[in-house]
């Protein structure tokens, strides 16, 4: 493989939405030595390997695509996992991004080497490379989360994971159990229920679920939008600020917190009568402490005859069963996790080790700190897409991708005019932005909402989300800061 491209080239890793908008800002700068590494056999990311029934988009079609690549053909307000992917290989297609990636190559790890000044990626294979630049868009929600209950594996019925589906099973007369009751579970429950004997959902705690609204978008309305392109625009900004009226409240606005408890809960109560079951799936901490969760679906589902909601939690795995915290067991012969995925862990399993040998998870225990996402100190020419305190809880992380993208893009543009072989981000203002962020943290409903959720590290520390509106981070990303950075000239800098 070392053959086929040059050791100056730039890696990239991922070919889902943050892979893919990486090549294409590079390409516009007129960049091309760039090659995706991809461990599956297809482009997608997220859309490639989410695949079970119901598994669509939570932000509406208009708003999750490249502002670039405006799609008229969306079947759906709310694009199900298909077109997703559909789309995403269109763009990989029409911006002859195929020739640069390299399927069936998964990276184990990273080394930077200090005298050449030049990464060291090590893939699974046991077949490596090295590159000048590295890219991580590999995304937070690539590497599926399972705990580790106990008698898991005593387990003789089929067990996996939502984003592994087994779709060779029927779950015709199954008897399940779903454990979690998150943004998937919200999803596929409804669509497996009726199909099963029994379905237990056992929940850790509920959540605050609005209407979906979903609808078809009639023949007439894409023909419309692809005969004038501005009417998809405008609706996509339109959409834009409704979503990003959220952020007001997630930041702080306690009268817009109120505002939101007030129409889930008047959903709630429309939707489910029964004061009991209503109990339990009624959130005692405010809205958008937790992902903000839509389903016109999910409430009539819990209400099914064959379905059980259990809130008393797992306390052991069984050959055929499950006991619940109660005592109480609970036959099933499949097993299905809807139990997230290892989003504070980043690049983990990958090990990466910068300067001087320090390894990336260590250098982040105390904190996953970096600028604006994008870079960590003491790791030269090494950025990140869709980064630490990137992600969203209120709008679409297309939006933030491609500001990073343009910014990476920007500043290998920057190095090659320059003749720079290595930026390394200034530690003064690595630990100053990173501060700033958490302080900023701890006013938001992420961090004082009363719940605890994924986007929370074990110790409570927020490295997943951005404080600030996607407007701010547009703005801060606009240009490329070289002061924030140190050339590296010399092996040892």
């Amino acid at each position: 493989m070392s053959s086929r491209v040059n050791d100056g080239h730039i890696a990239i890793i991922g070919t889902g939405f943050s892979g893919l908008c990486m090549a294409i800002e590079l390409k516009k700068k007129g960049i091309d030595d760039f090659v995706l590494y991809e461990r599956a056999d297809d482009v997608g990311g997220t859309w490639r390997d989410n695949t079970y029934p119901g598994a669509a988009c939570d932000v509406p079609s208009v708003l999750y695509s490249y502002s670039f690549a405006q799609n008229p053909n969306w079947t759906r307000i709310f694009p199900p996992w298909s077109e997703l992917l559909d789309y995403l290989r269109s763009v990989a297609a029409q911006y002859d991004l195929l020739p640069h990636i390299r399927f069936g190559v998964e990276v184990s790890e990273m080394r930077f080497d200090e005298d050449r000044l030049r990464w060291n990626i090590q893939f699974a294979s046991g077949e490596s490379v090295t590159a000048a630049v590295v890219v991580n868009g590999s995304g937070g929600l690539s590497n599926p989360y399972i705990p580790q209950l106990p008698g898991l594996e005593s387990f003789e019925g089929a067990a996996f994971h939502s984003a592994k589906w087994r779709h060779d099973l029927d779950m015709s007369g199954r008897r399940v159990a779903v454990i979690g009751s998150g943004a998937s579970a919200i999803q596929f429950v409804p669509e497996i229920a009726p199909h099963t004997e029994t379905l237990h959902v056992f929940q850790r705690s509920p959540n605050w679920v609005m209407p979906r609204g979903d609808a078809a978008l009639s023949p007439a309305t894409r023909e419309r939008f692809s005969r004038r392109p501005y009417r998809q625009r405008w609706l996509r900004w339109r959409t834009y600020w409704a979503f990003e009226k959220l952020a007001s409240a997630f930041l702080g606005n306690r009268k817009l917190v109120e505002q939101y408890r007030s129409q889930a809960l008047a959903n709630l109560q429309q939707q489910v009568p029964d004061s009991d079951l209503r109990q339990k799936v009624t959130p005692d901490y405010d809205p958008g402490c937790k992902r903000r969760l839509i389903s016109d679906d999910w409430y009539p589902a819990l209400q099914r005859e064959n379905v059980h909601l259990n809130t008393s939690g797992v306390s052991e795995i069984r050959p055929h069963s499950i006991i619940d915290s109660e005592g109480a067991e609970h036959e099933v012969d499949t097993l299905i996790f809807a139990t997230g995925f290892q989003a504070t862990s980043f690049l983990a399993p990958m090990k990466v080790f910068g300067r001087e040998g320090v390894e990336l998870s260590d250098s982040w225990r105390e904190g996953a700190a970096t600028k604006l996402g994008l870079a960590s100190a003491a790791f030269p020419n090494l950025w990140f897409l869709n980064g630490p305190n990137t992600g969203l809880g209120h709008n679409s992380i297309i939006f933030m991708i491609e500001a990073q993208a343009r910014y990476i893009a920007s500043a290998v543009q920057y190095m090659r005019r320059k003749s720079i072989s290595a930026l390394e981000l200034d530690r003064t203002v690595q630990t100053g932005s990173y501060a700033a962020t958490q302080e900023r943290m701890r006013r938001t409903v992420w961090a004082s909402g009363g719940c605890d959720s994924w986007y929370q590290s074990a110790d409570g520390r927020i490295d997943t989300l951005w404080p600030a509106s996607t407007i701010e981070y547009w703005l801060r990303t606009r240009l490329f800061r070289k002061s924030d950075f140190r050339a590296l000239t010399t092996g040892k800098g």
